[in-house]
């Protein structure tokens, strides 16, 4: 627990709010700590089903080499890569992932983003089992939060612009499909699938922050995605 106590403390200065914040925090990751560990095999399953989303190929390599259950994500996702980033990093990287945008679970598109930068080395050198699990843990220090961070932002972008995407992928992410709607025959237009999404202070080419006033605004909008966003992965 005090992978996740000791961030709150050092921002707080304050033993009595630093315990306020972490219970509050524990509401969130409770089920990740139960002896079930039903929060854990939730994360497990939204994250393949994602991966699966992006990178099929690399989805089919890592079961033919009985590392299909990401359990070398164990780790990251049970105390949210404390272990993986400085400590000045994950204070970086909470803020970012507390803010809830720009999606909900971002944490597991970070997850993805870290995937996708290693997937290259892992299938050339065709490692296996121990070899994964072996390459992932030595990441530990060695990740670029920054890099990380706005490729996984991309990949939300990805999401965005999807018009078809899978619904048990817009509830991961807390994304919406929205009404088809059927132009008048007169216009000419082809039917469109918007997805609408929660924007507060969120820019295509920037990461999430929050507004000055500290506020945000759910309301939802359309997000244009940049041209220069392209998919992380081949189609």
């Amino acid at each position: 627990m005090s992978d996740l106590l000791s961030p709150l403390l050092y921002v707080m200065e304050n033993e009595v709010d630093a315990f306020w914040c972490f219970a509050s925090y524990m509401d969130q990751m409770h089920q990740n700590f139960e002896e079930q560990m039903q929060g854990m095999k939730t994360q497990l399953i939204q994250l393949s089903t994602l991966l699966r989303l992006l990178d099929s190929g690399f989805c089919s390599y890592l079961e033919s080499q009985d590392s299909g259950y990401l359990y070398f994500c164990f780790r990251w996702l049970l105390i949210r890569f404390k272990r993986e980033f400085s400590f000045l990093d994950i204070l970086r990287l909470w803020e970012v992932i507390w803010t809830e945008l720009p999606c909900k679970n971002f944490h597991l598109l970070l997850c993805c983003a870290i995937l996708e930068s290693e997937k290259q080395q892992i299938m050339e050198k065709h490692y296996g089992f121990n070899e994964i699990l072996k390459h992932i843990n030595e990441l530990s220090m060695k990740i670029d939060v920054e890099d990380i961070l706005r490729k996984a932002e991309a990949i939300s972008l990805q999401m965005v612009k999807c018009k078809e995407l899978p619904q048990a992928v817009c509830e991961i992410l807390g994304l919406q499909n929205s009404e088809v709607t059927t132009p008048d025959s007169d216009t000419g237009e082809d039917e469109n699938v918007g997805m609408t999404y929660p924007s507060s202070t969120f820019h295509s080419n920037t990461l999430p922050t929050l507004a000055a006033s500290g506020a945000r605004d759910d309301s939802p909008t359309h997000i244009s995605v940049p041209p220069n966003v392209s998919r992380l992965t081949p189609a």
